[in-house]
């Protein structure tokens, strides 16, 4: 028998007797989960301890409201940060907040703000939620599709690592410019 879906289980504690359903989003009732969700092989007996949830993504139409500063167009003294922008996963938010914590720090103090390079996975994301197109803007995880094209033809992993590579030369060379 071919397999259809998969099912991937994250350990959630460090005795391995919790696991989350990653991604299991749904609307079901919980009784109608524990029965379709008993139907994959392997979880039969399974105790459910937490059943899945539809979550709403809350978003701005950055595109049309945020400079790539992460400044409100129309007011420059306040900054958004975190999935409010448009950005998904931890590590973005946490990284749209340090662009938009420096920013905020240097318009109180009358400096320039600053913006990563696009070449950069956090600079590639701030030019996707500032310069895509609006309609419908949706929210997005860094994937190495967002970075701007090499020169020349290369694939696959070496691609990503010219990219990587180039990401980091390119985060230095910003660092250093903005330090002085």
């Amino acid at each position: 028998m071919q397999p259809f879906a998969v099912v991937q289980l994250r350990q959630e504690n460090r005795f391995e007797t919790l696991f989350n359903l990653v991604g299991f989003q749904t609307r079901l009732r919980p009784e109608e989960q524990r029965r379709v969700f008993r139907m994959i092989p392997g979880l039969e007996r399974a105790e459910f301890v937490r059943l899945g949830s539809v979550h709403r993504n809350t978003f701005i139409d950055s595109p049309r409201l945020l400079k790539e500063s992460l400044q409100f167009k129309s007011r420059s003294h306040l900054l958004f940060a975190g999935q409010l922008t448009g950005v998904e996963g931890y590590m973005e938010s946490a990284a749209v907040g340090l662009v938009a914590g420096i920013n905020a720090l240097r318009e109180g103090k009358g400096m320039n703000p600053v913006v990563p390079p696009p070449t950069t996975a956090i600079g590639a994301l701030i030019h996707y939620i500032t310069h895509s197109h609006p309609t419908p803007f949706q929210p997005m995880n860094i994937n190495f599709g967002l970075f701007p094209p090499l020169p020349g033809r290369t694939k696959g992993r070496e691609k990503r690592r010219l990219l990587a590579r180039r990401a980091l030369n390119e985060m230095t060379r910003w660092k250093d410019e903005i330090e002085a």
